[in-house]
C-alpha cells in the first residue's frame, strides 16, 4: 500500500505544467489589436510588427501559465504605436498581474498609396503612365497621400518629383490657365465703358482667380480677374 502511495505523488509530480504556447504570436495580436483600437482607420491594412532583441523576453514567457491573458499598458494618452515603440506587456491571471515585459517593436502599416513610375519633371501635366499604386508603409506619413490615381491625372508637378516617390497634395495642383510671364488682353470695364489694352501676367492664374497684371502701355501694376485664357478684366 506504501509503495502504491509513493507511486501516485511521484506521477503527480510528473504531471507536465500547461505553458504559454507561441507566445511572439500571442503578443503580436495584442500590440496589432491596441494599434487598431487607437488608429481605427487603420482596421482594414496590412499592420506588420518586426521584434527586436525580444528571444530572450519571448523564451522567458513561454514559463507562463498557458491561461495567461496579455495586454498593453497605456503609460501615458499620447503615446503613439508607430514606427520603432516600446510596448509594456501586462500578463495576468484571473484580477492579478503577476508579471511585466518591456517588448521592442517596429510597427509598420501597408496601404497602396500614388507613386510616381517615372521622374516627372516640374511643370509637366501628369498623366496616367506617370502613376503607379504602390505598397507604402503610411505609419508616419502625412495624411495628404493619395489612394486613387484619377484624382492626380491632369494635374501639374509642382516640384520635380523623383521616380518611385510617395506623391503627396503639396506637390501637385491645377494647370494655370494664365501663365506668368503669358502676355494678355487687359479689359478695363466700367458702366459703359470697356478698355481693351495689353498685359503681362506677374504671375500664374486659375479661371476666376485675381492676379497681377502689367500694362505694356505704361508698365502700371494691376490686379486683374482671369476670365479666359487670353484675357483678364478689370472692373473700375
Amino acid at each position: 500500500m506504501k509503495a502504491f502511495f509513493w507511486l501516485l505523488l511521484f506521477c503527480f509530480v510528473l504531471q507536465p505544467v500547461l505553458a504559454l504556447e507561441n507566445p511572439e504570436q500571442k503578443t503580436s495580436d495584442v500590440i496589432k489589436n491596441y494599434v487598431v483600437n487607437k488608429y481605427p482607420d487603420w482596421a482594414k491594412e496590412d499592420v506588420r510588427l518586426t521584434f527586436k532583441m525580444s528571444e530572450g523576453v519571448f523564451g522567458e514567457m513561454k514559463s507562463w501559465p498557458e491561461q495567461t491573458a496579455l495586454s498593453v499598458l497605456e503609460v501615458y494618452p499620447d503615446f503613439k504605436p508607430v514606427g520603432s515603440a516600446v510596448f509594456p506587456i501586462l500578463a495576468s491571471a484571473g484580477d492579478e498581474v503577476f508579471d511585466k515585459k518591456l517588448i521592442r517593436v517596429k510597427v509598420e502599416v501597408f496601404k497602396k498609396i500614388a507613386a510616381a513610375a517615372r521622374l516627372i519633371k516640374k511643370g509637366k501635366t501628369i498623366e496616367a503612365s506617370d502613376l503607379k499604386l504602390d505598397d507604402r508603409d503610411i505609419a508616419l506619413l502625412p495624411q495628404k497621400y493619395f489612394t486613387l490615381l484619377d484624382p492626380l491625372v491632369n494635374k501639374e508637378a509642382k516640384i520635380s518629383i523623383p521616380s518611385n516617390s510617395t506623391i503627396f497634395e503639396w506637390m501637385v495642383g491645377d494647370v494655370p490657365l494664365v501663365r506668368r510671364g503669358a502676355q494678355v488682353n487687359l479689359l478695363v470695364s466700367a458702366p459703359g465703358l470697356v478698355v481693351k489694352t495689353k498685359a503681362s501676367a506677374q504671375e500664374d492664374g486659375m479661371l476666376g482667380s485675381e492676379i497681377k497684371v502689367k500694362r505694356l502701355d505704361s508698365n502700371k501694376q494691376l490686379s486683374a480677374k482671369v476670365v479666359s485664357a487670353s484675357d483678364v478684366e478689370v472692373k473700375l
